[in-house]
């Protein structure tokens, strides 16, 4: 990271007001406090400014004509992520104020207010901004992690945390949370960034299989064994392991995965050479460990072992305000690299995005913004780009009508292709909202369904 120099520059707050003489009135008071303001008469002009300089709070009325504060609101979560944004208006209500912080307002002031509130006002949307991104414009100690929720703060600021130590960490959430991205941060911010990080799928491979990709295995220990071959843990010796789907494990090789976390010891399949490593273990679940623990599926010494440090990643439904952040992040990925001049998401289409519940949290989000930079022939994302059970909630089919005396496994068959369709066909997603594996999804469905989910049928 590069230096930063010790004088900071002051804080730039933008005012947004149609009204001049409360334009000039606020920004002599903002000057007066020892920041820079900037005056704009409407929203228009409001998105120009942040787009041509860098700018901390803006202080926006709520009712201007054209783009009013809360349309406002929604852009600037678009073009400038890291702006807080403090709402002033005389025709607040509890619902305006409401809306207003739940799509990512800092602070709601209402009119007539002595300029000391306002003052305060700023002051604790600064504060918040210092903890979501340095003043001087340096990125987030976690860039891999886009948002700015309380509850995404404080999974950055525990990663953070977490990092510098030796100890195992447990990441926890739902399937397409992030805890692949939250384990590469701990591992690029620890000691041992220097060294490999080796990932692991523990639900990838059947037992056998597993216990020659985690240790290895010496030539001819098994049927196609033709070569010595390093295990995992070997190969991750000084850095980090991560082992995802942790709760896939058998019997047997948790109690081998817990003499490693004891001791550091294990042998290659077909040796009985003892060999060690000193491999940090960071290990990630979507199903409560507590759950399996309490009905005898896992190990209770070894659920100890990793929950040495846990970290849960909230799922998306629970932070609806980081939406616009990610929307707009993958947005820019996708467009990038198809080459497709698109420069925004329409307010209709970001709207259904927010309110959408998002059962494959992150990664249904990321391949929904994929598939309408595809599918778009304009310079913005509209409602018609997006999948039906977005853009047309009210129309995307919710329950499953089985009659009494279909079998069990045609029940379940229907059950998975409907969670499919809702997933947009994303079988780790739907895994994850089911509470089974992938290859179960595979297993039910047969091989014909494989390649591409079928949509849920009619009755």
């Amino acid at each position: 990271m590069a230096e930063v120099a010790d004088v900071r520059p002051e804080p730039c707050v933008l005012v947004v007001d149609d009204h001049e003489s409360v334009r000039v009135a606020l920004g002599k008071a903002l000057e007066k406090r020892g920041w820079r303001a900037k005056l704009a008469s409407n929203g228009r002009d409001a998105l120009e400014c942040l787009r041509e300089e860098r700018v901390h709070v803006v202080v926006a009325d709520l009712k201007m004509p054209g783009m009013d504060g809360i349309g406002l609101l929604k852009s600037i979560r678009a073009v400038s992520p890291f702006t807080e944004v403090v709402m002033v208006t005389a025709y607040g209500t509890v619902e305006k104020a409401v809306e207003a912080m739940k799509l990512g307002a800092v602070d709601f002031v209402a009119k007539p207010f002595r300029r000391d509130v306002l003052i305060e006002a700023v002051e604790r949307a600064l504060a918040r901004r210092c903890e979501t991104a340095p003043m001087a414009g340096e990125e987030s100690p976690v860039p891999e992690i886009v948002g700015k929720s309380r509850a995404i703060r404080e999974v950055i600021r525990l990663i953070t945390r977490i990092a510098p130590s030796a100890a195992t960490v447990l990441i926890c959430g739902e399937s397409g949370t992030g805890k692949e991205l939250a384990a590469e941060a701990i591992h690029r911010l620890s000691r041992r960034r220097d060294g490999p990080l080796v990932k692991v799928s523990c639900a990838a491979l059947p037992e056998t299989l597993l216990e020659s990709e985690l240790f290895g295995h010496e030539r001819g220990a098994f049927t196609g064994a033709v070569e010595q071959r390093k295990g995992r843990f070997e190969i991750a010796h000084g850095g980090t392991l991560f082992l995802d789907e942790i709760a896939q494990l058998s019997p047997g090789m948790q109690s081998k995965l817990l003499r490693v976390l004891q001791d550091g010891c294990f042998e290659r399949v077909g040796s009985n050479e003892t060999r060690k490593t000193d491999a940090r273990v960071i290990a990630a679940t979507n199903v409560p460990l507590e759950e399996a623990v309490e009905k005898n599926e896992f190990r209770r010494d070894l659920y100890y072992r990793l929950n040495v440090v846990g970290l849960q990643l909230p799922p998306l439904r629970q932070r609806s305000e980081d939406v616009p952040l990610l929307a707009d992040h993958f947005l820019r990925r996708y467009a990038t690299r198809n080459q497709a001049n698109i420069l925004g998401i329409a307010r209709e289409a970001l709207d259904a995005l927010v309110d959408f519940p998002w059962p494959g949290n992150v990664r249904e989000l990321e391949n929904v913004i994929e598939r309408a930079v595809v599918l778009s022939t304009g310079d913005r994302i509209t409602l018609a780009d997006l999948p039906e059970r977005i853009s047309r909630p009210d129309k995307a089919p919710r329950e499953v009508s089985i009659p009494v005396g279909t079998p069990v496994r045609e029940a379940e068959r229907r059950l998975i292709q409907a969670t499919l369709f809702h997933t947009n066909g994303d079988k780790t997603a739907a895994a994850g909202i089911l509470g089974i594996t992938r290859r179960t999804i595979y297993r039910k469905l047969g091989n014909r369904d494989k390649e591409s989910p079928a949509e849920p049928e009619e009755e």
